[in-house]
């Protein structure tokens, strides 16, 4: 995995454990909808006990999913860290640490540094091109 690619995978992965989260906040929501008819049913062993078991374990599976993305995505952290790290100059550091260890979007980034959005992306571009120039062209 190249450089842009690593940096680029923490936002995808973090973006993959939101969609899921947003997921699970539906089915639990589901989950906890009670109608007239689905309270007679919830009193037998019918449908209703049938639909919350799949809905429960739908949950279950989707909360493993996110604890495997968490740990892909603190992996990634450490290694952009490492990388980070190894810049000499704290703005271009400051610019990727704010991106991709924050999330930070552009025009907070710029805010916070006092810089035009348009130079945080010369910033940010320039740092990228003196991490791929490096030794760690190559990320495992």
């Amino acid at each position: 995995m190249n450089i842009r690619e690593l940096l680029n995978s923490h936002s995808e992965i973090n973006n993959a454990i939101n969609s899921k989260l947003e997921q699970i906040a539906e089915l639990k929501a589901l989950a906890t909808k009670v109608t007239a008819s689905t309270f007679s049913e919830s009193h037998s062993k019918g449908p209703y006990n049938e639909r919350k078991g799949r809905t429960t374990a739908r949950i279950i599976e989707l909360e493993n999913e996110i604890n495997e993305e968490i740990d892909r995505l603190v992996e990634i952290k450490v290694k952009i860290r490492g990388l980070v790290a190894s810049l000499t100059d704290p703005n271009l550091r400051i610019v990727l640490e704010r991106r991709y260890i924050l999330g930070e979007n552009w025009e907070k980034i710029s805010e916070k540094m006092g810089y035009s959005p348009r130079h945080i992306l010369r910033m940010h571009n320039h740092a990228v091109e003196i991490l791929e120039n490096g030794n760690a062209k190559e990320i495992a």
